[in-house]
């Protein structure tokens, strides 16, 4: 790379073309990793990053009451009010037992199933043609992933994004946010597109919005090839937290999960970190969902002249 090539972070907004590093030395064993991945590129096999979707459902900022113990001995109990930002982000903090980032604050998503494979969502909305175009791969990944963003964010917040076949937004009438359907889908005795077709429902490809798209690095042995999108809390619907895989969830304004970050009161890895700061540019829902996509990020082990050891790369387009 030229040396008048100008590097970014992750705390700015990416665009495809930038260039863009960020620091691992926080992650047990990746710099590490990274540095044997470097000396000897060829001794290892390269693991098959798993497909993925993860879903920032965003919603108008709402005032938050907060009240938590003073860290100071002897100190007294802390109320608060947090003002409302422009756009609130629902966001899970995952167990402590979890093998891939454990403890760390994520968006609802996962790895896609092997049915969200076979085609047999009941679909409204854009082609998978179309997505992918968008997405730079076939129409069958498309739909895939397109699948697995609606079925995670319903399994993980018990958002459904879909409609039936009017048009009308999905609406639970038993007032139970589809608990069992929800357990069922999310324990894979119920495949999601039976889900929907039983309750003469259809996924709405057009209430889901791409935002970035990032490739776990070679030198990893877990890696995942992760589509970001983005979504509007459909009208009627609530999210909550009622998923296995975490033991929190909250609205969120992006500009304060960064904040709790710096202040170290909570874990977020880069990917994570890029795509709360591109939210940060939104001053609404609206604008939120007007924000171009931020490109394609496959980072990879960079050695710098001083030692030090990154992950980087430059950011590809549509």
């Amino acid at each position: 790379m030229s040396d008048n090539v100008r590097i970014q972070s992750v705390r700015e907004a990416l665009t495809p073309g930038c260039h863009v590093e960020y620091a691992v030395d926080d992650q047990p064993g990746l710099v590490e990793r990274a540095r044997a991945y470097l000396a000897h590129p060829a001794a290892g096999e390269v693991v098959e990053p798993r497909l993925a979707a993860t879903v920032m459902l965003v919603s108008a900022g709402k005032s938050h009451y907060r009240r938590f113990e003073s860290p100071l001995p002897g100190g007294t109990v802390i109320e608060e009010t947090v003002e409302a930002a422009p756009v609130d982000v629902f966001m899970l903090r995952r167990c402590s037992t979890m093998a891939f980032v454990p403890d760390a604050v994520v968006f609802p998503g996962g790895g896609m199933d092997r049915r969200d494979l076979e085609g047999d969502v009941p679909w409204a909305g854009p082609a998978p043609e179309v997505w992918a175009r968008a997405m730079s791969c076939t129409p069958e990944r498309a739909r895939a992933v397109i699948t697995a963003a609606a079925r995670e964010v319903f399994e993980e917040s018990g958002v459904l994004l879909a409609s039936d076949a009017s048009g009308a937004p999905a609406h639970d009438a038993r007032g139970d946010h589809w608990a069992a359907e929800r357990a069922a889908v999310a324990d894979r005795s119920l495949s999601f597109g039976a889900f929907l077709a039983e309750a003469g429902l259809v996924l709405r490809s057009d209430q889901l919005r791409l935002r970035s798209h990032w490739v776990t690095p070679e030198s990893e042995a877990r890696r995942y090839d992760t589509y970001f999108f983005l979504a509007r809390l459909p009208e009627g619907q609530h999210a909550d937290g009622r998923t296995t895989e975490a033991v929190e969830a909250a609205w969120i304004a992006p500009g304060e999960a960064l904040a709790r970050f710096d202040a170290g009161l909570l874990k977020l890895v880069p990917p994570t970190i890029s795509n709360l700061t591109s939210l940060t540019r939104a001053t609404s829902v609206d604008e939120a969902w007007n924000l171009p996509f931020d490109g394609h990020v496959r980072p990879h082990p960079v050695a710098h002249a001083n030692g030090d050891v990154v992950m980087g790369c430059t950011v590809e387009g549509a």
